[in-house]
C-alpha cells in the first residue's frame, strides 16, 4: 500500500499542478504520521519509550493474519508454532496451546517413536512351519505361516518367501495353508464408517500377515464393441461382473464414469458398472479385494505353483503352538556364533526378514500410508507392552516420548492415522516432537521420511512453482474443515525452522488451506 501512494504522489508532482503537490504532501504527511510515535498518538495507541523500537511481530504471524483475513477464514481458526532450530529458541507461538485435530499429522507420533525405541535396523519376520513330515519334498501335512506384521509385505517379499520355500526342497504340500495372524489384534472398525469408502485401500485394515494391501488393480480399456476389464495380480478366487457399457464420446470426467464395488462378506467379487467412453484408453482403478487370508492363500499359490510346486489345498486359520513359539524365540536371541552350534527349530522351515525400520518408515512418510502406520503402532504395542494392539501401542508411545520430556498425557488419540474427526492434538506437543526428533540421534532418518516440497511424495505437485520447493520436509494433514502442515524449512537465510501450523474451518480442505500454508511458509522463508 505504501508503494502505491508514493507513486502517485510522484505522478501528481510531474504534472506541475498545485492540487498535485498538496496531494502527495498530503500523501507523505499520512505515510509519516502512520508510523512511529506520532502514529501511534493520532492512532490512539501508546508509542515505545523514547529511544526505544517497536517490537517485531513473531515470525509468520503478520503473514497468518493477512491470509486469514484475505481467504475470509476466522482469525481463531488457525495456529502457528515456529522454532529456531539452530538456536533452540520458540520463535512464534500462536495459539499453539489451542487443541486441534491432527489428521495425518499423528502419523509423526509412530513414526518418531518407532525410530527412537526400535531403531532404524530393526525387522518384521514372516515364517513357514511344517504340521507334518517333509519327505522327498512332499509335506505330508499343513504349512502353517506366521507373521509379526510387516507392514511392506508386497507381492515381491511373498515370491521371496515362496523361492526360499522350494529352495528349501518343498515341492508338494498336501495339506492346507494355515496362516495366523495372531501376533497383532487391530481395533475393529467398519470399513466404511470413516467416508464410505470402504474399498479405498486407505480404509484397510492392519493384519500381521497382509500381503500387498489385498490391492487389486482393474485396467479398463476400449475392446470391439464392450469394455474390456483386466485385474493384477492374479487372484483366482476373486469373481469379476463386468457390466460397463462402451459408450460413444469424448474421454472426461472422473473415475470415466465408472463404479467399482466390491461384494460378499468374502469380499471375493468385483463389480463394475456404469458406461466407458470410445474416446478413453486405458483407465485404471485399484482397490482392497478378498480377506487378508484368502488374498494371501491366492498370491501363495500362484507364486508357487509357478515356481512348480504342487499344492491343491484350502486356506484356514491356523495357531502356532506356544511350544514351538518359545523354542523358535529363545533360538533367535542366541549370538550368531552360538546359533552356528545349535540346532535350528526343526518344524520352522524359513524366517524372512522385512527390510529394515528405516526403509519403513521412509515408505510410509513419503507415501502418508495409512495402513503401515497402524501396524507401526500395534508393533510397538507388541515389541514395548507384550500386546500387538492400538491401546498398548498408544502407552508405549506416549511412554517413550514422556520418557524424552515430551508430554502427550491430555493428547485425544484414537485412530493411528489421524482417521477421526475426534482427536486433537495441541500444536506446541506436535512442535515438542519435532523439536526431539531433531536433537536425536534419529534425526537422519526421520527427516528423509519426509516429503520434500515439490519434489517427492505428497508434495511431488505442490509448491513446485514457489520458493519453497526443494527447501523443506513437511509432513500435510486433511480431513473435511481441517488442513494442517509440520515440518522442517530451510530459510533464504540458510536458518532451519520447524514450522506446525493447524487450520480448523469450514471446506479448509479444499483450497483454504494449502493457500494459507503457502502464504505463511513463503513469508517464513523470507524473514
Amino acid at each position: 500500500m505504501a508503494v502505491r501512494e508514493q507513486k502517485s504522489s510522484m505522478a501528481l508532482r510531474r504534472r506541475g499542478s498545485w492540487e498535485g503537490r498538496i496531494l502527495g504532501t498530503l500523501l507523505a504527511l499520512q505515510g509519516f504520521l502512520g508510523s512511529g510515535a506520532l502514529g501511534a498518538e493520532f492512532q490512539g495507541g501508546p508509542g515505545p519509550a523514547s529511544g526505544q523500537e517497536m517490537p517485531a511481530p513473531a515470525p509468520g504471524v503478520e503473514a497468518l493474519r493477512r491470509a486469514l483475513k484475505s481467504l475470509r477464514l476466522p482469525e481463531d481458526s488457525a495456529s502457528l508454532w515456529v522454532l529456531d532450530l539452530d538456536r533452540d529458541r520458540v520463535l512464534t507461538a500462536e495459539g499453539s496451546e489451542r487443541p486441534r485435530p491432527p489428521a495425518s499429522l499423528v502419523k509423526l507420533l509412530p513414526m518418531g517413536a518407532a525410530l527412537l525405541s526400535l531403531g532404524p535396523a530393526f525387522r518384521w519376520h514372516t515364517e513357514a512351519w511344517a504340521e507334518g513330515p517333509l519327505r522327498d519334498g512332499v509335506l505330508q501335512g499343513d504349512l502353517l505361516l506366521w507373521g509379526e506384521g510387516d507392514p511392506f509385505f508386497n507381492d515381491e517379499a511373498l515370491y521371496r518367501l515362496v523361492s526360499a520355500l522350494r529352495g528349501a526342497g518343498v515341492t508338494r504340500i498336501e495339506g492346507a495353508l494355515r496362516v495366523d495372524g495372531r501376533a497383532l489384534s487391530p481395533t475393529a472398525r467398519p470399513r466404511d464408517a470413516f467416508d464410505g469408502q470402504g474399498d479405498r485401500l486407505y480404509n484397510l485394515p492392519a493384519h500381521a500377515l497382509l500381503t500387498n494391501f489385498t490391492a487389486a488393480t482393474i485396467a479398463l480399456r476400449p475392446g470391439a464393441g464392450a469394455v474390456e476389464a483386466q485385474v493384477s495380480p492374479r487372484l483366482p478366487s476373486l469373481r469379476v461382473e463386468n457390466r460397463v457399457r462402451l459408450v460413444p464420446g469424448p474421454c472426461a470426467g472422473y473415475q470415466r464414469g465408472v463404479a467399482i464395488n466390491v461384494l460378499g462378506s468374502a469380499r471375493d467379487t468385483l463389480r463394475l458398472e456404469g458406461t466407458f467412453p470410445e474416446g478413453c484408453q486405458r483407465y485404471a482403478l485399484t482397490r482392497s479385494v478378498l480377506t487378508p487370508e484368502r488374498y494371501l492363500g491366492d498370491r501363495f499359490r500362484v507364486l508357487f505353483e509357478a515356481l512348480g510346486g504342487q499344492w491343491e489345498g484350502a486356506v484356514i486359520p491356523g495357531t502356532l503352538s506356544a511350544e514351538a513359539r518359545a523354542e523358535a524365540d529363545s533360538f533367535d536371541r542366541l549370538s550368531p556364533r552360538t546359533a552356528e552350534q545349535t540346532p535350528a527349530p526343526a518344524a520352522r522351515l524359513l524366517r524372512q526378514p522385512s527390510p529394515p525400520l528405516d526403509e519403513i518408515v521412509w515408505r510410509l512418510g513419503k507415501n502418508s500410508n495409512n495402513v503401515m502406520t497402524t501396524q507401526l503402532l500395534l508393533t510397538l504395542g507388541r515389541v514395548r507392552e507384550g500386546a500387538g494392539t492400538e491401546a498398548a501401542g498408544w502407552q508405549a508411545l506416549r511412554t517413550i516420548y514422556g520418557a524424552a520430556g515430551v508430554d502427550l498425557s491430555d493428547a485425544v488419540l484414537t485412530h493411528p492415522a489421524g482417521l477421526a474427526r475426534e482427536d486433537r492434538l495441541r500444536p506446541a506437543q506436535l512442535g515438542a516432537v519435532l523439536r526431539l526428533l531433531w536433537q536425536s540421534p534419529r534425526m537422519p532418518e526421520f527427516l528423509h521420511a519426509l516429503p520434500i516440497a515439490g519434489v517427492d511424495g505428497t508434495l511431488r505437485s505442490r509448491f513446485e512453482d514457489t520458493p519453497l520447493a526443494a527447501q523443506a520436509h513437511l509432513k500435510t494433514g486433511t480431513l473435511a474443515g481441517v488442513s494442517n502442515v509440520a515440518g522442517v524449512l530451510r530459510t533464504r537465510q540458510g536458518r532451519r525452522l520447524a514450522v506446525v501450523l493447524m487450520l480448523e474451518a469450514e471446506e479448509a480442505e479444499r483450497g483454504l488451506g494449502p493457500s494459507l500454508q503457502e502464504a505463511v511458509l513463503e513469508a517464513l522463508w523470507a524473514d
